[in-house]
């Protein structure tokens, strides 16, 4: 009968980056080689290990080293300090990277272009993010790791509640990172393999939206509190108030019934 009633409410709530004698022969061979040579080797931005330069216009390639112009005179690199697309976009045949390789050359530039850093300083750290530079003393981070948690704790003792109250005892997972997604996924009645949608991109907000939902009907409550619970902000208090709050009673109907 309850599970009758249950269901009933369950399907009104599912509705909704050199010498002087060689600066004179590099700039012989900027000036006097034919602008054929590299008139289509134009680049707005060369970066190698130790400098960037601006517009730069290739005058010669030769078999180490290119010679160039740029913003700020004259220059010339050795063809192993560019990046592998560089090379390959004047002409140089560049070996086949493997795998480690490559993806260490995109942590690389994804450590470079990343706005957010967080370097040590005398008696703390400095956080930058952008243009934005902020000093932390010692007893600054401090207190962010206490706070940090303080607020975990009592996410985890919602997260503990918040199944208790569903009828599913989470056991010690609650309290582990990451793996309390499991018991979390029991409490709203989804099986176990949605925990792996919420490591691929665009699925895992719809698992997310779909745990949203679950778990307002496990909780039998009205499902805007399933949207509460998905929108910024207000997650944190619809989180709360579904962890501490009572359960509503069914009013009656029919209803889906949720196997066990």
């Amino acid at each position: 009968m309850v599970r009758t009633q249950t269901a009933n409410w369950s399907r009104r709530q599912i509705g909704l980056g050199k010498a002087a004698i060689w600066v004179l022969v590099e700039v012989l061979l900027l000036w006097i080689a034919p602008a054929a040579i590299g008139a289509d080797a134009a680049i707005s931005l060369l970066q190698t290990g130790k400098a960037t330069y601006t517009n730069v216009i290739v005058t010669d390639k030769g078999g180490t080293n290119i010679y160039f112009r740029h913003d700020g005179g004259v220059a010339n690199v050795k063809i192993g300090d560019l990046s592998p697309d560089v090379q390959q976009s004047l002409g140089y045949a560049t070996p086949e990277e493997d795998v480690f390789s490559r993806a260490s050359r995109i942590l690389r530039r994804v450590g470079k272009s990343a706005p957010f850093k967080i370097a040590r300083s005398p008696g703390g750290a400095t956080v930058k993010f952008g243009d934005l530079e902020i000093q932390l003393t010692s007893a600054d981070i401090i207190g962010i790791a206490v706070g940090a948690a303080v607020a975990y704790v009592i996410f985890c003792s919602c997260s503990l509640l918040l199944c208790r109250k569903t009828g599913k005892e989470p056991g010690l997972l609650i309290w582990i990172p990451i793996l309390q997604i499991f018991p979390l996924l029991r409490a709203a009645g989804m099986s176990w393999r949605w925990f792996l949608a919420f490591f691929v991109p665009v699925v895992n907000l719809v698992a997310w939206m779909g745990w949203c939902v679950n778990i307002a009907i496990s909780r039998r409550k009205s499902l805007w509190w399933a949207l509460l619970l998905i929108l910024p902000v207000t997650n944190v208090f619809a989180f709360v108030y579904l962890a501490l709050s009572n359960v509503d009673s069914p009013k009656g109907g029919s209803g889906i019934v949720r196997g066990a």
